[in-house]
């Protein structure tokens, strides 16, 4: 392991264990009596709950950057640069959120729909042509969605808002609007203790089962839960416009303060002349951390320019796997 990773682990570690609150096997709807503001109806209890889905709820936080971090840059590629970034960060200025919801037939599984348009700017603090330090700001738009999947366990016509509980969740799918074919990750597959694995190709179709609530069989794999200082590796493919290597994220154990954002290494490479792109293939291992609940394991995809040219577009495509840690 890289020592300044496992010194980093180390340090997630430590602060995690004494920073960690409680975790509950809790997704869904709390019986406190009243419905929660705005609620008039089982459609509107399900859109309600599906925003405060934990997994929905962490996904700004994970793909969002509170300030400027630093970055590791010595092993990039190609050293000529319009700047030289020293560090940076996706600051989310807005969220725009709208849940539709789709009935199945059989009236016992209604799909969430959830779709946020997040805005903000991307800030690169680096070194120009001549030395000087300066700060560049690309203003952005990404737009993201996932699907929540609930179950209804009952027809209660006064706590109608407890009439249907999430049962599994689709990965989160993110990425620059009107930027989709510059870059675009199409594979992400998740290598867990003990050597089971989850593989998606299409994120708002996999679907992965709340465990916990035992009422749900037929999704494509568990949500994988941990326990901290347990060893993962991580895959991604992506396709690029690009002939210059992209940067690939791995943003992982996000709450509050407690944070983490790791370049991943590239594996693989080849030229696809049937589409004019780049295949190319990243990998990481990491720890989980000690601080308990839930998270996602995110790949933060960008191209060369959006980093090191101050000219070029932002240009990003972004998944997210959701775990817990117990």
């Amino acid at each position: 392991m890289n020592r300044h990773f496992a010194l980093f682990v180390g340090t997630m570690a430590l602060a995690g264990s004494v920073l960690a609150g409680c975790s509950n096997d809790s997704t869904g709807p709390a019986d406190d009596g009243q419905a929660p503001a705005g609620v008039s109806d089982e459609m509107t209890a399900i859109q309600y709950f599906a925003r405060e889905d934990d997994f929905v709820k962490n996904e700004e936080e994970t793909f969002g950057d509170v300030t400027l971090e630093p970055g590791e840059y010595a092993t990039f590629g190609k050293i000529d640069a319009a700047i030289t970034p020293l560090r940076w960060g996706r600051i989310i200025t807005g969220v725009n959120r709208s849940v539709t919801v789709n009935l199945l037939p059989g009236d016992s599984i209604a799909i969430a729909r959830v779709t946020k348009t997040i805005t903000g700017d991307f800030k690169i603090r680096a070194l120009n042509g001549t030395g000087d330090t300066v700060v560049i700001t690309k203003p952005f738009t990404d737009q993201s969605t996932r699907n929540v999947m609930f179950k209804r366990v009952r027809r209660e016509p006064v706590r109608y808002w407890l009439n249907w509980l999430p049962v599994a969740t689709s990965l989160v799918d993110g990425g620059t609007v009107g930027q989709s074919s510059s870059i675009d990750l199409v594979r992400l597959a998740m290598y867990l203790p003990g050597g089971d694995s989850v593989v998606v190709t299409d994120p708002n179709r996999f679907w992965l089962r709340y465990r916990w609530t035992y009422l749900y069989n037929a999704a494509d794999s568990d949500v994988p839960e941990f326990t901290p200082g347990q060893r993962v590796r991580l895959q991604a493919k992506l396709t690029s416009a690009a002939a210059d290597t992209d940067m690939v994220v791995l943003r992982f154990g996000v709450r509050g303060l407690q944070r983490a954002r790791v370049r991943m290494r590239l594996t693989a490479e080849q030229f696809d002349p049937a589409t004019g792109k780049y295949v190319r293939t990243y990998e990481i291992p990491f720890y989980t951390h000690a601080h308990t609940g839930f998270f996602h394991a995110g790949v933060d995809a960008m191209t060369r320019g959006t980093i090191f040219d101050d000219q070029a577009p932002y240009a990003v495509s972004w998944w997210g796997i959701p775990y817990r840690v117990l």
